[in-house]
């Protein structure tokens, strides 16, 4: 059977070949078993050495597996995390060493998200900041060594009368 069949029969989800298909030599069968199986599948594949098998977990799986994922080598992994998991999953995220990762906590995060990365030093966060956040967040960073930034902040001030 070639990997184009086995991930055909993947999308039909039968424990039967999902079961096999977790270990299969062909990340791209793993990707498949890890987006069409269920949670016992993707625990499975939790670990897995390709970085697009557990991207789809981080998509796709429980909150469990997320909070594994949230602490992933990976920046790639953790910003789907940010993307897809909760407000707890992104409480662990905020201080991620990866600029990325903390802007989509600012994006798809709460305002007490944004509250904590207002200051960050990278400028990428806070104009997500100021893009997803309140006023209050935009008035904060009209004064914001960022032209991006600021220009952001001044736009929702303004929508915002």
């Amino acid at each position: 059977m070639n990997t184009e069949q086995k991930i055909s029969l993947a999308k039909i989800g039968h424990p039967k070949h999902l079961d096999k298909f977790i270990k299969d030599k062909q990340s791209r069968v793993r990707a498949a078993a890890a987006k069409f199986g269920d949670d016992n599948h993707r625990d499975a594949l939790l670990n897995d050495k390709d970085i697009n098998v557990r991207n789809i977990i981080a998509t796709k799986g429980n909150d469990s597996q997320k909070d594994k994922l949230a602490k992933d080598s990976e920046p790639w992994v953790r910003r789907t995390v940010a993307i897809h998991g909760n407000d707890a999953h992104r409480d662990k995220l905020i201080n991620d060493e990866d600029a990325t990762v903390r802007e989509r906590v600012a994006r798809y995060g709460n305002d007490s998200h944004r509250d904590k990365l207002i200051n960050d030093k990278h400028s990428g966060v806070r104009w997500a900041v100021a893009t997803y956040g309140n006023k209050e967040h935009a008035t904060k960073l009209l004064n914001d060594s960022d032209i991006p930034t600021r220009n952001m902040a001044e736009s929702k001030v303004r929508e915002s009368k």
